[in-house]
């Protein structure tokens, strides 16, 4: 999948849990939706096979990912975790690492792994294409 409709899904699943919450009355700001929306679950990692399986190669061979920010590292991590375990409950298996994390990216995701003034931009832009639609 293109990262363009990554993105895309991205902020349609991040402006439907923002949503949820308002109707929940989990926060009361912007500020505090964008914590909220960033650290909730999210229906899968949203990053593609591809990509993860480039970062998982750099964990591999021992380079560093200071060029991600802090939310991307976790997720990164979290995949390179799911892949082992993937690895230890399949022993022998014979997919290559991009199919086997094919597979892990469509997986729930424990959250957005997005920063919280991430989340508030997104959340921002949705909030504004929601507005020009309804005529607000």
């Amino acid at each position: 999948m293109k990262d363009t409709e990554l993105k895309r899904r991205k902020a349609e699943a991040l402006y439907a849990v923002y949503k949820q919450g308002l109707e929940e009355g989990r926060f009361d700001s912007l500020l505090g939706a964008g914590r909220w929306c960033a650290s909730h679950p999210a229906p899968c990692f949203f990053i593609s096979a591809k990509q993860a399986s480039i970062l998982l190669g750099r964990i591999q061979s021992r380079v560093s990912l200071i060029n991600l920010g802090s939310a991307q590292r976790r997720m990164v991590w979290q995949l390179y975790g799911d892949y082992q375990r993937y690895l230890e409950e399949h022993p022998g298996t014979r997919l290559s690492r991009e199919r086997i994390l094919e597979i892990l990216v469509d997986r729930p995701a424990p959250e957005f792994f997005i920063s919280p003034e991430g989340a508030r931009k997104v959340l921002r832009q949705e909030i504004n294409k929601a507005r020009k639609k309804h005529g607000w």
